[in-house]
């Protein structure tokens, strides 16, 4: 019941005000995200779209001992909608990241890179690349590395369905690395 509790009050959080909406699964991982266009309140550059990003990812089962771990992440990102006429984008973008995976703290501020290619009206692929070296790593973490791969599908207007793959890992100062999931995932997209 405390899961369920929580887990509601999580989603109803990050989908309050959000522009869009995401959540994937596998068989052990969930994650919910969320973006917010700062370009529909404040009017900033005509060239690029400035947003505001935050996701939670939780894990039943683990490289540790830890029953459940969990990766709650929130930031910014500016993305270009496309550099060329091939409906090629890249994007740039900073975040702060917490883990919660062994009794040690880990706090992040991973710099990003993104980028989109659109193959027709119906499909594209996206990659996200984040990475956090010691000096952007506080506590006791050392880095953090995310590496996020998607092929998107249209299915209806403003709704994508996704098939993904992605590689999550928190490196501590005592030499432990904690994988998050490196695994297929696949969710669902809604734009509001």
């Amino acid at each position: 019941m405390k899961k369920i509790l929580a887990g509601s009050l999580v989603t109803a959080s990050l989908l309050f005000g959000a522009n869009s909406a995401e959540i994937n699964i596998n068989n052990n991982t969930l994650e919910l995200i969320g973006e917010y266009n700062l370009n529909d309140v404040y009017v900033l550059n005509d060239d690029s779209n400035y947003f505001f990003t935050f996701s939670f990812l939780t894990s039943e089962e683990s490289s540790t001992s830890v029953a459940s771990q969990k990766l709650i992440s929130g930031g910014m990102k500016i993305i270009n909608p496309y550099v060329d006429d091939r409906g090629f984008s890249l994007g740039l973008g900073a975040k702060f990241v917490w883990a919660d995976n062994t009794n040690k703290d880990f706090i992040a501020t991973p710099l990003s890179i993104f980028a989109d290619y659109q193959l027709d009206e119906r499909v594209s692929i996206s990659a996200a690349f984040a990475y956090a070296p010691k000096i952007l790593t506080y506590s006791d973490g050392d880095n953090y590395k995310d590496l996020n791969l998607k092929v998107n599908y249209k299915i209806i207007e403003n709704g994508y369905v996704y098939i993904g793959a992605r590689d999550i890992t928190t490196k501590y100062k005592s030499g432990a690395s904690v994988d998050y999931d490196k695994s297929i995932f696949f969710g669902y997209k809604v734009q509001f």
